[in-house]
């Protein structure tokens, strides 16, 4: 599969209307549109590119009849070692004549596309578009996550860079491409509650090319924006620049850089190096996830604040809890012990209503058994909290029953205000 940006590019701009088609009839893309804005992005099902047109769905914006490109994200890149790219291919490439090498860091965030489309200002993730309704969070718009990305987006724009919206010509024929980092959506890097939009590159829609770095640069300097680092590390040969961009980042959680070759005012090629501590988080990462924090919480019933999870954390040592998953394990504990309380709340409240019940009914003793059952149903049927009313009845109102009808904080704070009524 072709991955030089060049030819690629040239071929959008040749073809714009076959390779939006293309998109368009895939049903391995997931579809937004609001506005006559089509959003498109691939799905779960699709892992990884097959065919040429799905490299460009990441986030890429068109319209119908006629088909028309009206912004594109970041074409898809690989890591250097993936589709057998090597760095001595990488130094053939940077041999080429008039080619320029960049290494750009690489931010451990959330990339956003900014582009005007018929008066308005547009903030896009990979798979979510402004007003588009989704049935999950995450910036792919699939996901269990419920961070708003594109109203976090908006509000440090207003905030920080308001020539986005007051400055016509930013956005003329142009899109703007951001990495958007924030406390409220942590990934694997740590920085420190700090929260931005990075300006990594700009797209020309009528060229339909990505900027050089240079002209970033000064675009971000001539309207306030905060741009990407570009990165020296030593070496006289690519390899070796390699080498030395691994070593500035071991023992870190940086994620790395990513090397943007340029020839001729356009970019032409792009590939990811990360650094093999930050992969090895990665892979950590993806067990240190809610649910899994659920289960072990539940394999410790003693530990009953963060500090003691803490300790639980620390003692299977830093190979499998590295220092650096503690914030993301806090999270998850935090969320929890808050669905956990309301859980408690909840089976107090559902405990003083039957008891209320019960002594209503005149209680139990000396009465029938199934008579008694009859004329409690014939009462709790109506209450929001039945279920916990029977199960208070069977004497089997603990916690875990609570959290079995409620397996959602959701659900446990509706039963809750339902209860106040």
């Amino acid at each position: 599969m072709e991955l030089r940006l060049d030819r690629l590019l040239t071929r959008l701009r040749l073809d714009a209307e076959g390779v939006l088609r293309a998109i368009d009839a895939d049903p391995l893309l997931v579809k937004r549109e609001v506005a006559g804005l089509v959003l498109a992005n691939a799905s779960k099902e699709l892992y990884t590119p097959q065919q040429e047109h799905q490299l460009f769905a990441k986030g890429v914006v068109y319209r119908r009849d006629p088909y028309r490109l009206v912004s594109l994200p970041l074409v898809k890149i690989y890591n250097l070692g993936e589709r057998d790219v090597t760095a001595d291919d990488l130094a053939a490439l940077a041999a080429e004549p008039d080619v320029r090498l960049h290494f750009l860091r690489k931010y451990d965030g959330s990339l956003l596309q900014v582009f005007r489309d018929q008066g308005r200002v547009w903030f896009t993730t990979r798979g979510m578009i402004e007003g588009a309704s989704v049935r999950g969070g995450g910036e792919d718009g699939d996901g269990e996550e419920t961070f708003d990305y594109l109203g976090a987006a908006r509000r440090l724009a207003e905030e920080r860079y308001r020539r986005l919206f007051d400055d016509a010509g930013l956005l003329d024929g142009r899109t703007l491409l951001f990495e958007l980092i924030h406390p409220g959506s942590p990934k694997i890097t740590d920085y420190g509650g700090r929260s931005d939009l990075i300006l990594l590159t700009a797209l020309d829609q009528r060229a339909v090319g990505y900027l050089p770095h240079a002209e970033v640069r000064r675009l971000a300097d001539a309207h306030g924006l905060t741009p990407v680092d570009a990165l020296a590390p030593p070496g006289a040969t690519v390899a070796e620049q390699i080498d030395g961009l691994l070593a500035s980042l071991a023992g870190t959680d940086q994620e790395g850089s990513v090397l943007t070759f340029e020839r001729g005012g356009e970019v032409v090629y792009r590939v990811k190096v990360k650094s093999p501590d930050y992969l090895r988080l990665m892979r950590l990462m993806a067990f240190c996830t809610y649910d899994r924090t659920v289960e072990m919480l539940d394999a410790v019933p003693h530990v009953a604040d963060w500090p003691a999870f803490e300790a639980h954390l620390r003692s299977q040592g830093r190979e499998t809890v590295p220092e650096e998953l503690l914030g993301a394990y806090r999270t998850h504990f935090e969320r929890f012990a808050a669905y956990r309380a309301d859980c408690e709340e909840l089976r107090r409240r559902a405990a003083a209503l039957f008891a209320d019940l019960e002594a209503r009914l005149g209680g139990r003793a000396g009465r029938d058994a199934n008579e008694f059952r009859k004329a409690f149903a014939a009462v709790a049927v109506s209450s929001p909290a039945r279920g916990l009313l029977f199960a208070a009845l069977d004497g089997r109102l603990d916690l875990a029953r609570v959290r079995q009808q409620c397996r959602d904080h959701d659900d446990v704070r509706a039963l809750l205000r339902a209860l106040e009524v």
